[in-house]
């Protein structure tokens, strides 16, 4: 009967360990050891542990200068931030999400913010003509997006978080803001609201159109009364000034007894602008928000939801990519609609 291996006694080497000196050290070949690494369907999972275990024992990090010279590759997936975004716990999960992913397919995830006021193309032509990497993941999607149509014309893998309206197909992982809020303006109408206003997102992205696509189709089945705002309220309105115009909004007597929200922190500049108007919120009006963190869980007083799983989002948008970079699948077969959890607690 063979014994069973035993564990060698690994020692971290004086000089920059390479694959051999890990082959070296798990008795293995260094073939085995560089697809154990790079995460290889056809290595046992117990190996890829083991071979992992050891690596980061010596201290051994991949040589990707040299292996990009080889391969052609960067092993490295950009994600684009747009201009002025808040790094809150919205970005962190698609960030921490999509990051593990790349890292178990022994890609690494770079953050790349827009500059505010460059042309929008700045930073993907940039990715693009200097090789920065092997795929790109935007967000925040027009839907005329000239940095889609300029990555489709160039043959460039990416993935959007967030659909267009180009004819041209392209891999996409979306929340379904259309079913959002229409569930959402359905709950109020149920719970006997009439006069309903929607903060959505602002009118240059795609997704502001699924949400008031939704929201209208609940009014008109309904039959309720829609009350457009004596501006417009988007998502990247600062929250005091959102508040400040909820707040006179209120105190104006042409107010909405039921508001859907399009994100946690406008529910929370919403709530307290109802408030600041000597109101209460669930009494006067109530609202029914797009929940993406607990933040929600803590409000006060409870109100409903529809939640949307932002590190599933993450890894979805990660998958997506890498399948696209491999050449799995068509790019038409890559695209994912995220359906909306409701979190109903109101009786």
């Amino acid at each position: 009967m063979k014994k069973p291996e035993q564990p060698r006694a690994v020692t971290r080497p004086s000089e920059r360990p390479t694959l051999r000196t890990v082959a070296d050290a798990c008795g293995l070949a260094v073939t085995t050891v560089s697809r154990a690494l790079n995460n290889a369907s056809d290595i046992a999972q117990s190996t890829r542990i083991r071979v992992r275990s050891v690596a980061d024992e010596l201290g051994y990090v991949p040589n990707r200068a040299g292996r990009g010279l080889r391969t052609g590759r960067t092993h490295m997936i950009s994600l684009v931030l747009p201009a002025r975004v808040e790094i809150t716990g919205y970005t962190t999960s698609i960030i921490s999400s999509l990051g593990e992913v790349c890292r178990d397919a022994g890609f690494e995830l770079s953050a790349t913010p827009e500059i505010p006021h460059d042309d929008e193309l700045t930073i993907v032509k940039s990715i693009v003509q200097n090789h920065r990497a092997d795929g790109i993941v935007i967000s925040h999607t027009s839907p005329q997006d000239l940095r889609v149509r300029y990555l489709i014309e160039n043959g460039f893998p990416f993935v959007t978080h967030g659909r267009t309206e180009l004819a041209s197909a392209h891999a996409s992982v979306d929340f379904d803001n259309e079913r959002f809020a229409e569930m959402a303006a359905n709950r109020l109408a149920e719970r006997g609201r009439k006069r309903l206003m929607l903060v959505g997102a602002p009118a240059s992205l795609t997704y502001q159109t699924h949400l008031l696509n939704g929201f209208r189709r609940s009014i008109a089945r309904n039959g309720l009364d829609c009350l457009e705002p004596p501006e417009p309220l988007g998502l990247d309105m600062p929250l005091d000034k959102l508040r400040g115009i909820i707040t006179a909004l209120f105190r104006s007597g042409n107010a909405p007894d039921g508001i859907v929200s399009a994100g946690d922190n406008a529910t929370l500049a919403i709530m307290a602008g109802i408030h600041d108007a000597g109101l209460t919120p669930g009494i006067d009006a109530e609202v029914v928000t797009k929940q993406t963190s607990a933040t929600i869980d803590h409000v006060l007083p409870i109100i409903d939801s529809c939640f949307e799983d932002i590190t599933l989002t993450g890894t979805r948008l990660g998958e997506t990519l890498l399948k696209l970079i491999s050449g799995q699948l068509p790019t038409e077969q890559l695209n994912t609609i995220i359906a909306p959890e409701p979190r109903f607690r109101l009786g």
